[in-house]
């Protein structure tokens, strides 16, 4: 292997390593009435010659709700129940959702992708 083609992996290796897609975190604290959570990411990091060390825990994560309608009575909200040691399943949005969570688009010219802060909880383990 060439040292541009080793360079060329090691680079695109450290980008992907830093690329938030979904994640498990284990729930800290939960508001139900405003459905915001603090979670724990269950992944580690490790930098070369140190021990692997926890991520910090990430503050006011968004948690989807389920609109239905059943055997077409009225559209109810479901809103989910979380408790502290939940495992849930949180992803990471492509660019910052602020003004997407207010129901604004966006011009995406953010430098923001795939942050922690753009965490949303989806579902539980």
């Amino acid at each position: 292997m060439t040292n541009a083609t080793e360079f060329f992996n090691a680079r695109q290796h450290g980008v992907l390593m830093n690329l938030n897609t979904a994640m498990p975190c284990k729930v800290l604290a939960y508001d139900e009435t405003k459905r915001i959570a603090k979670i724990e990411p269950l992944f580690m990091v490790k930098e070369a010659g140190e021990d692997p060390s926890k991520l910090a825990p990430i503050e006011n994560v968004p948690v989807l709700f389920q609109k239905y309608r059943v055997n077409g009575s009225e559209v109810q909200n479901y809103v989910p129940v979380l408790e502290p040691t939940d495992t849930v399943l949180a992803v990471f949005c492509q660019r910052a959702i602020d003004e997407a969570m207010k129901g604004n688009n966006i011009y995406p010219g953010t430098a923001r992708m795939f942050d922690v802060h753009d965490a949303v909880i989806v579902g539980v383990f």
